[in-house]
C-alpha cells in the first residue's frame, strides 16, 4: 500500500499484526457507523484498546486515519478483481465470479462498503482526490482492458467505447454492492424484487449477467 506508507507514523509498524487489524477494524466501525465528521477519535482509542496519546503516534490526524482504513479497503478490491479477472475464463464466468464476490464481501464488509461514501464528507483536499482516484482506478483500469480484450477477441460489441462499457458494468456492480451492504438500498431491492431477494444469490447473477451480455454481445450477421 504506497499511499498507506504516506499515512501513517513509522511506529504503527512496529505493531504487532493483531494491533494494527484491531485499530483498523475499530476505526472502520465508528467511521461507517458515524460518519467522518460525527467520529470520536477518542472513543475509536478506547474501543481499540489504546490511549488517544498512542493513537496520535501513529496517525498524524483523525483525516489520515480515515484516509487509511479507506486505502486498506482499496487493497481488498485489487485482491479480488486480480483473482478474477485475468483468469482464463469466458466473459460470462468472469461476471459471473465478480457477482459472486460482490454478494460475499458486501455481507461481510458492510461497513467498508458505507465508509467509501463518507470520502465526500472530509473535504476537498489533494490527498482526497488521490486516493479516490486511486479506488476508482483499480475497477476502471481492469474492467476496461477486459473490454477491450474481449473487444479484440470479437465476443462483445465494438460500438461502444470500452471506457464506457466499463463505466455501465461497473456501475451496475456498485448499485449491487449497495443493496447487500446499505440498510437503505437492501429495502429497495426488496421492493423492486421481493423479499427473498437475498436468498436468491444464483439468480441474480444469472439476471445480471444476462442483462450485461444481452448489451455487450456483437449481433449476428444477417
Amino acid at each position: 500500500m504506497q499511499e498507506n506508507r504516506k499515512l501513517t507514523k513509522p511506529t504503527f509498524d512496529n505493531l504487532s499484526e493483531e494491533k494494527r487489524h484491531l485499530i483498523i477494524r475499530t476505526a472502520t466501525s465508528e467511521f461507517a457507523r458515524n460518519g467522518f465528521e460525527n467520529t470520536n477519535i477518542n472513543t475509536i482509542a478506547e474501543k481499540a484498546g489504546i490511549s488517544v496519546g498512542s493513537l496520535y503516534k501513529y496517525f498524524e490526524s483523525k483525516q489520515d486515519l480515515f484516509l487509511f482504513t479507506i486505502a486498506h479497503g482499496t487493497d481488498v478490491l485489487k485482491d479480488v478483481l486480480s483473482s478474477i479477472v485475468p483468469a482464463e475464463l469466458t466473459l460470462e464466468e468472469k461476471l459471473n465470479a465478480l457477482i459472486e464476490a460482490i454478494q460475499t464481501t458486501s455481507r461481510e464488509q458492510k461497513e467498508l462498503i458505507r465508509l467509501y461514501s463518507e470520502l465526500t464528507s472530509v473535504g476537498n483536499s489533494e490527498l482526497v482526490k488521490r486516493l479516490s482516484y486511486e479506488i476508482e482506478a483499480v475497477s476502471a483500469t481492469m474492467y476496461t482492458a477486459l473490454m477491450r480484450e474481449e473487444q479484440k477477441k470479437g465476443t462483445i460489441r465494438g460500438d461502444i467505447e470500452a471506457p464506457m462499457a466499463a463505466f455501465l458494468v461497473d456501475n451496475l456492480f456498485i448499485s449491487l454492492q449497495f443493496s447487500y451492504a446499505s440498510e437503505y438500498y437492501r429495502q429497495r431491492f426488496g421492493i423492486y424484487l421481493g423479499a427473498t431477494i437475498e436468498e436468491r444469490d444464483r439468480s441474480v447473477r444469472e439476471q445480471v449477467v444476462a442483462f450485461i451480455m444481452n448489451a455487450l454481445r456483437r449481433e449476428e450477421e444477417p
